[in-house]
């Protein structure tokens, strides 16, 4: 009897040291402000062939909220952020409920009760003040505050620890893959048979985007960020601060291209940490036995819709981010388009370890997916296929209850759907048909009542290109007549009848609709940033039925329409300035009148106009105190880049520390890359038939995106879908 309860103990005591050895250890890697749409990932081919090659890449990895502080409470917790009220990076990160409530019950706490050993290295919360060690975790080394690569202090253990400038001891990303590395070694001298959790929280690509000196002269040329939308501005189909923002000036363009250059340089330390610590598990035999997941806060853009930089933005460059994942059992090599969410890596981890699930998270483990892999199955003692969801919630700020849907529509409709706007401008004179002398564009009504838009003064070469009958068969032969320089004026005036391809009337509507916004803006004298260019058409044309219209423009061509444009332009400033001087002249200011009886509103400095005309006027001798009249515009940058309810940013050659630096005779720019009424709840679905995203924003406005057809989200569809769909949403 003795001898068959020693049996039972020794083998209940081999089968707790077996459960040990087979947990899973757990890798988690986030990046801070990387995107995916932007093309970094593929610039980094050591992460790409150990995860993208051996694991499953999820082409639909989501976040729930485009902000760092938001997103990473998300992630450490499985909530959606009107759940845990982290609702931007400082309203309650790192805060009292934060700290009293959900802190409790991140992934790393519930992991470290279960038995395993914990870790977290680098960048934590952003109002995060290194006064505590957060609960859960075995080792510990916080970022304090916000991402740095120098000049930075962590708390280690307990104990805050300053670092400087030296790339060899300071470099945070390469300070959070030394220390993981350091872990893993005393985890699998002193505690070989446990497993353990260890996250790499690593400051690139966030600002200051400051690259390891040996990566800090790569990729000179790379434009990857040049999507579809890079610079498709401005856009008054979308939401206020993107009807507000026009294309990027020249210094604007130098400036995306160079961050993007920094942050792909600075990823390049990430890429061999991510190799390092890997190699690091395989030397102890346990890569076979280990969980790896890569991901991001958030994404990223760099000039689409003529925003320099930022995020917060509910479109795929922003809410779209990396997402790998490698482990025991998974499938690899292998791409799925099922949407991921951030909300979901907490729940996973707790899955990969084992540990049930609370039923307050509200993401799915998303081991889920691969319910239909055989061996995948099998190891994990699934009994059915899981069904996965469709849609993920993307959410920025807190909503109130809004009208209904159709009723904001019809507001919305009135003031952005085109054909409201084309039928109201056609009727007025300045369009009317046929062309005159100075008129820029006339419209021409069809039998089924749309609006043709017709450019009158745009010089156009024509080359007529007909078929025409041989003698004596029925057969044709191609005719190229002479070229020939025509405008629609022109060609009114010969009465030569018109064929337009949908292309040119589609380019010239987008026109005449894009000066009718600008008209807008300049007569009610609204904030805006940006320029008013516009693009020349490249497309072909139709003529006369069968012929074929091959415009193009010559330099003499294009330096005269840019004249016309300029000439243009001041017509309109003068035609504003004429109404002015007709309120004036009506106004009426009464002898009892006082300055102090007067509401006046402050004076606001547009936010992208140069500094340098005011600096001539207060500092006329300014090439004699250059230093001087330097820190002058900088302070003088500052004042004027405040501007209400807006997040703006002053860059000049003092914010980049690190090569490659900001060239000093580019000066210094004012940007707006967020404003406050840029609150929105969003539904992101994709599926075997379906791939749209649908936002609500606080100012009553809607957006719908078919990425099946729209893949960069340029034009806003919701006018096309009828009240009844859009209830639904």
């Amino acid at each position: 009897m003795r001898f068959l309860l020693l049996f039972l103990v020794v083998l209940l005591g081999a089968s707790e040291t077996l459960s040990d050895v087979t947990r899973p250890n757990i890798i988690l890697f986030i990046t801070d402000d990387q995107d995916i749409e932007l093309g970094s990932m593929e610039f980094m081919p050591k992460t790409l062939k150990l995860l993208r090659s051996k694991g499953v890449e999820f082409k639909s990895g989501f976040v729930t909220t485009p902000i760092c502080c938001p997103s990473r409470s998300t992630i450490l917790s499985g909530l959606y952020v009107h759940n845990h009220h982290v609702l931007t990076n400082n309203h309650n990160c790192s805060g009292p409920e934060w700290r009293d409530v959900h802190e409790d019950r991140v992934f790393g706490k519930y992991l470290h009760e279960a038995g395993y050993r914990t870790a977290y290295f680098g960048k934590y919360l952003n109002e995060y003040d290194g006064s505590y060690v957060p609960p859960g975790w075995t080792e510990w080394m916080g970022l304090i505050r916000n991402s740095r690569f120098y000049n930075y202090t962590v708390n280690f253990n307990g104990q805050k620890i300053r670092h400087g400038f030296d790339y060899e001891s300071d470099y945070l990303t390469d300070l959070v893959a030394n220390d993981t590395i350091s872990f893993i070694e005393r985890h699998m001298n002193e505690h070989p048979d446990e497993p353990f959790l260890t996250v790499l929280s690593f400051p690139a690509p966030h600002g200051p985007e400051d690259p390891a000196p040996q990566y800090s002269e790569m990729f000179g040329n790379v434009e990857t960020h040049r999507t579809d939308s890079w610079n498709y501005a401005p856009n008054p189909d979308k939401q206020w601060l993107l009807q507000h923002t026009g294309k990027m000036e020249p210094v604007h363009v130098v400036f995306t291209d160079m961050l993007h250059r920094r942050r792909l340089q600075t990823l390049q330390s990430v890429d061999d940490a991510v190799q390092r610590v890997l190699n690091e598990v395989r030397l102890y035999n346990k890569l076979s036995n280990t969980y790896i997941i890569f991901t991001s806060d958030h994404g990223y853009h760099l000039g689409q819709y003529g925003l320099i930089k930022g995020k917060n933005m509910p479109y795929e460059f922003d809410i779209k981010v990396p997402f790998f994942m490698r482990g025991p059992g998974l499938p690899r090599n292998v791409s799925t388009f099922k949407p991921v969410s951030n909300v979901d890596i907490a729940p996973t981890i707790l899955d990969m370890a084992g540990v049930p699930i609370p039923s307050h998270m509200d993401g799915r483990s998303i081991l889920d997916v691969f319910s239909d892999v055989k061996g995948f199955k099998k190891r994990h003692n699934m009994t059915m296929e899981i069904e996965w969801r469709h849609t993920v919630l993307i959410e920025r700020g807190k909503m109130p209850k809004l009208r209904k849907v159709s009723d904001r529509m019809l507001k919305q409709k009135e003031n952005f759907n085109k054909d409201y706007l084309l039928e109201n401008a056609c009727k007025k004179r300045e369009f009317r048909s046929p062309c005159s002398r100075n008129q820029k564009w006339k419209c021409m009504q069809t039998p089924g009542g749309r609006w043709r838009i017709f450019k009158c003064c745009e010089p156009v070469a024509v080359r007529q290109t007909c078929f025409c009958p041989k003698d004596g068969t029925n057969r044709k032969r191609r005719h190229d007549k002479e070229v020939f320089v025509r405008s629609i004026y022109d060609l009114d005036r010969s009465r030569y009848p018109i064929g337009l391809s949908k292309e040119l009337r589609r380019q010239w509507q987008n026109e005449l609709l894009q000066e009718l916004f600008e008209d807008t803006i300049l007569r009610n004298n609204s904030w805006y940033q940006g320029t008013f260019n516009r693009k020349k058409r490249n497309v072909p044309c139709e003529l006369n039925g069968t012929c074929l219209d091959d415009p193009f423009l010559s330099k003499i061509d294009i330096r005269r329409t840019k004249v016309d444009e300029k000439i243009e332009n001041l017509r309109r400033k003068l035609w504003n300035l004429r109404d002015e001087r007709k309120k004036l002249r009506h106004a009426r200011v009464t002898n009892t009148s006082t300055a102090s009886e007067c509401d006046c509103a402050p004076m606001e400095a547009h936010p992208l106009q140069s500094l340098r005309p005011q600096l001539a006027q207060n500092q006329p001798n300014r090439r004699r105190a250059r230093w001087n009249s330097r820190k002058w515009l900088r302070n003088d940058a500052k004042a004027n880049c405040n501007i209400p309810q807006m997040n703006c940013f002053t860059h000049n050659d003092q914010h980049w520390r690190t090569p490659p630096l900001w060239p000093s005779d580019l000066g210094e720019f004012c940007f707006c890359q967020n404003s406050n009424n840029n609150t929105y709840w969003c539904l992101r679905t994709v599926n075997e038939t379906h791939n749209f995203l649908y936002c609500e924003f606080i100012t009553e406005f809607i957006s719908f995106y078919d990425l099946n057809d729209d893949p960069y989200q340029l034009t806003n569809i919701a006018y096309q879908l009828d009240f009844n769909t859009l209830e639904r949403m």
